[in-house]
């Protein structure tokens, strides 16, 4: 593989359109690496690969999905337990807000 092909693997995984980008979002990748070389990209594309596999490497996007489909789970189960719209609102804000500081785990909830 060329390392043009590795590099437009390794931005659209990552979201990010150049190298500069990448360093700058994605500096746990990037730090202490001279990227003029095709086998530190070689590198990045692997550990990319390993974090997808463990479910640790999560795009934007991705999060913003998942975050959309809790939300309208918990308007689904709140409508069914006769809660209101508004009541609703508010557990989504308390949700968002105790995620903030620390992890929240639904079955608390």
């Amino acid at each position: 593989m060329k390392i043009r092909e590795i590099k437009q693997e390794i931005f659209t995984l990552t979201c990010t359109n150049s190298t500069q980008q990448l360093k700058k979002e994605r500096p746990d990748l990037t730090q202490g690496l001279d990227l003029r070389y095709k086998q530190q990209w070689t590198n990045i594309l692997e550990k990319l690969k390993v974090l997808r596999l463990e479910g640790k490497d999560l795009s934007l996007k991705e999060l913003e999905q998942s975050e959309q489909m809790l939300q309208e789970s918990l308007f689904e189960i709140g409508h069914i337990a006769g809660l209101s719209d508004d009541q609703i609102k508010i557990d989504w804000q308390r949700i968002q807000l105790e995620a903030q500081f620390r992890d929240v785990h639904l079955e608390e909830l």
